[in-house]
């Protein structure tokens, strides 16, 4: 049973047929690049933590043991000690506080590069979707110019037996049928590799594929995406790191508590007198330091000024990119309008090819047009079918960048 179970498995799974959301959802939980990006939004998160802690007071232990000679009344021959320090940072100019607000806003950034690399997937997915969507429309309709011209050939070859019409008319109908088997190959050849690109992005097979739409656009308000919201996350974190900067001019406030244990061996005795009492065998140390910096020559201040322009040079690309965001929602807008009115002019092409290719395919089958005036209709009626299909999925591709430029995810408008 467990054999027969394994071997079912697997065909079972690949029998499966996934919609657009159902491949986006399961790249975004299986693909390695997306776990890549959570991880790092996590280390992020530690960094956070770790500055968090930079508050908390500091415990150290430690042991040393020296052994010297000679050795002398005040210096034993051995020396063991241990001790433990217990020191904490009571003013530091504010450099703590600097520094971890720095980290959560590297954090933030790092939260909306997670998320911009999660739309960029989507986008990608919806894009490779389509052009599937739209290769199989061209491999359906390139069939039926086959097997139409099969037909037409077998017709025309009965003619020929008959004395009705020539051999040249059939060679014509055969090389057209050659040229039409060698881009239905080709095709077969692009679709196979889009559905391994996308296969390999969402994790899922793709060989049988939900027809999906995307929600037609209404009354959409701009908001900035990740890519500019990552650039002010990241001058927010240089602002703070100048300021960690700032807080070296201040001054750096130490308490520090330190207790010892000692034990001493080969020690010297002076007339009968031992020094043993001389040495201290336990002692606590309390130790407040006060530090402050009065010259570098302009060191500190210089790094500081060197952050501020890295900050100064995000604010600008971050005042651009909102732009060009603004920029290209109007465009894709635009390009929906231009889209819908060459979607109508596709259809009204491909109702006038089908009528066409009826009206010369009853002349053709009477001998009133040559084969030249069939090939012509057949392949502009295969061609007005291709232009069509290949635009009703432009325009879903053409509406999930319009929400993804209005700096919304594309994927909440799958229906």
């Amino acid at each position: 049973m467990r054999i027969l179970w394994m071997m079912i498995l697997p065909v079972w799974i690949f029998s499966q047929t996934y919609g657009l959301r159902d491949l986006i959802d399961h790249a975004h939980t299986h693909n390695p690049l997306m776990d890549s990006s959570e991880l790092r939004s996590k280390a992020k998160a530690k960094e956070v933590e770790a500055k968090q802690s930079a508050y908390w007071p500091t415990l150290d232990i430690g042991a040393n043991y020296s052994r010297v000679n000679p050795n002398s009344l005040i210096s034993p021959g051995e020396v063991a000690t241990g001790y433990a320090s217990v020191g904490m940072e009571l003013y530091d100019g504010g450099r703590k506080s600097a520094l971890k607000k720095a980290k959560k806003f590297e954090y933030q950034a790092s939260l909306f590069e997670q998320k911009a690399f999660s739309k960029s997937i989507t986008l990608d997915i919806v894009n490779r979707y389509y052009t599937i969507q739209k290769l199989k429309a061209m491999l359906y309709a390139l069939d039926g110019q086959s097997k139409e011209l099969q037909a037409q050939m077998r017709r025309v070859k009965q003619f020929t037996a008959a004395g009705l019409a020539t051999q040249e008319e059939i060679d014509k109908l055969q090389a057209v049928y050659e040229d039409n088997r060698y881009t239905i190959e080709n095709t077969k050849l692009l679709l196979e590799t889009q559905e391994e690109n996308l296969q390999l992005i969402s994790g899922l097979p793709v060989k049988n594929i939900k027809n999906n739409q995307i929600s037609e656009p209404k009354h959409v308000e701009f908001e900035a995406y990740e890519n500019s919201k990552i650039l002010h996350a990241n001058a927010n974190a240089l602002e703070e790191n100048a300021k960690a900067i700032d807080a070296g001019y201040k001054p750096q406030v130490i308490l520090e508590d330190t207790y010892s244990k000692s034990h001493y061996d080969d020690l010297v005795n002076s007339g009968g007198l031992s020094t043993e009492g001389l040495l201290l065998d336990h002692q606590n140390k309390v130790t407040l330091s006060v530090n402050m910096r009065l010259f570098d020559h302009g060191k500190m201040k210089k790094e500081r000024e060197a952050v501020i322009y890295q900050k100064m040079a995000l604010d600008a690309e971050h005042s651009y990119r909102v732009q060009e965001q603004k920029m290209n929602f109007n465009l894709s807008g635009s390009n929906l309008k231009t889209i819908r009115v060459k979607l109508e002019s596709a259809g009204s092409a491909l109702k006038a090819a089908k009528s066409t290719y009826k009206s010369i395919v009853r002349k053709f089958e009477v001998g009133l047009v040559d084969n030249i005036a069939y090939l012509d209709a057949l392949n502009e009626q295969t061609l007005a079918q291709a232009r069509y299909k290949e635009t009703l999925y432009d325009y879903e591709v053409a509406k999930s960048i319009y929400y993804y430029y209005a700096g919304k995810d594309p994927k909440e408008f799958i229906r």
